[in-house]
């Protein structure tokens, strides 16, 4: 049996966080006064509120998304949605079609050839929408489903 395993991409919250830990440390410094031999600290600035706001924000974001370590795992007849309570598998057989489709896009953001996966499932009255820039290897990932669709219409 071959495993092909996609874990879920933490980069985004890890960059956020640092981010604004480096603005709030410039802001801080920049905001705070000096007087002759030690440095005051403004903290009564409300600018500084809402970075720490965005901070704990993300950091709460890193948290959760890291404890629940969500996994994509592909297998020859299933695929495997895995996080770290449950699982749920979803068999082959059980895909009636895969469509591939676009996020709006702004002007200078990174293209790709597709950013949503819809799967449309025997028993499930709604589309299982994947976003695939959520997981790492974005292009191993297109591949699988391309892969799984070509399977798909061979039937």
């Amino acid at each position: 049996m071959n495993k092909r395993i996609y874990k879920y991409n933490l980069d985004f919250y890890y960059k956020s966080l640092v981010i604004y830990l480096i603005t709030l440390i410039i802001y801080m410094l920049l905001k705070g006064k000096f007087f002759q031999e030690r440095f005051e600290l403004v903290v009564k600035d409300p600018i500084i509120y809402i970075i720490l706001i965005f901070i704990f924000f993300y950091l709460i974001m890193l948290l959760l998304n890291a404890l629940r370590g969500r996994e994509l795992i592909f297998e020859d007849d299933k695929i495997i949605f895995r996080n770290r309570f449950g699982h749920r598998e979803i068999f082959l057989n059980e895909i009636l079609h895969v469509r591939f489709s676009r996020e709006k896009r702004r002007v200078k953001e990174e293209k790709s050839e597709s950013r949503i996966v819809k799967l449309k499932l025997i028993n499930r009255r709604r589309l299982l929408r994947i976003k695939l820039n959520d997981f790492n290897n974005e292009k191993g990932l297109m591949t699988e489903f391309k892969n799984i669709s070509k399977k798909i219409s061979f039937k």
